[in-house]
């Protein structure tokens, strides 16, 4: 069973090229202050940035409602983005489903999966099995200010969705963390989820768990750190899309804690303060 998933993980690997996966990075995660910075990019080693994310982000505020960003630069290896927290609660800052160009892939025995990519000016033979792929990937990351909220956290975002079941800003190492993994809303059943830390390849693939029946699975963490969760499937894809079918990563980045940070009341913003800042002018 164990060589069946890392084959089933290898094969969904891919992103702008094969082999990075694309991550969301905050200047905190308990933020003290209402200034938060992001990096987002796509990196083959955790959290080294290589290419950056197309620049279309959401940020959900702790009531559901969705924010802008005060700046948002788009470089060569990372996009970096400057947003403002005026309410207490749990934010998330998610890419959303990004698209990223269809391949030609031929059946071949030898490769992983079965399937390789067509390579440039090849013919295929007449027998070959052949098909289309196109890579969806997904990143998210929720930073708390304040005192945590679940509504953002439980929301749904996507065709294959890691859904904290441990708050993702409360997770203590020594406790560990669970997750349920979602395809179009249903809970998936004996699903990998691989666990990256700081500095690990994301062709590492040993540290990995299993959904059960419900779809969950749990991690527990050797020391407190940064760390990336990843699941990967192939599906077909939706009537009308370009390839016949998707390969979909989805991320979550967070924080396995020491011990959890005191919580806080944040005062709710003065909805009269930008007129008054008009008025100045």
């Amino acid at each position: 069973m164990r060589h069946l998933i890392l084959a089933a993980l290898m094969f969904g690997l891919g992103a702008p090229a094969w082999g990075y996966t694309s991550y969301l990075r905050p200047s905190d995660y308990w933020p003290d202050g209402a200034q938060l910075s992001i990096e987002g990019s796509f990196a083959s080693q955790f959290f080294t940035p290589q290419i950056a994310l197309p620049g279309q982000f959401t940020i959900m505020h702790p009531n559901g409602d969705r924010g802008g960003f005060s700046s948002l630069a788009v470089g060569a290896q990372a996009t970096t983005m400057e947003t403002n927290l005026p309410r207490g609660g749990t934010y998330r800052v998610s890419t959303g489903e990004q698209l990223g160009p269809v391949q030609n892939l031929v059946g071949d025995p030898a490769a992983e999966g079965g399937w390789r990519q067509l390579a440039p000016g090849e013919t295929p033979a007449p027998d070959m099995p052949a098909t289309t792929l196109q890579t969806v990937t997904l990143a998210d990351v929720y930073v708390t200010r304040g005192t945590p909220t679940r509504e953002v956290v439980d929301r749904p975002l996507g065709r294959l969705s890691l859904r904290p079941i441990t708050h993702p800003n409360q997770v203590l190492a020594t406790h560990g963390l669970e997750v349920e993994v979602l395809f179009d809303g249903a809970p998936m059943a004996n699903t990998a989820v691989v666990l990256y830390g700081a500095g690990d390849p994301d062709s590492k693939l040993d540290r990995f768990a299993t959904t059960d029946s419900n779809g969950r699975a749990i991690f527990v963490f050797d020391a407190p750190g940064q760390y990336v969760l990843a699941t990967r499937h192939r599906a077909n894809a939706p009537a009308g899309s370009p390839a016949a079918v998707r390969s979909y990563t989805t991320t979550m980045t967070f924080e396995a804690l020491a011990a959890l940070p005191p919580t806080f009341v944040v005062p709710d913003p003065d909805p009269e303060e930008p007129r008054r800042r008009r008025r100045r002018y």
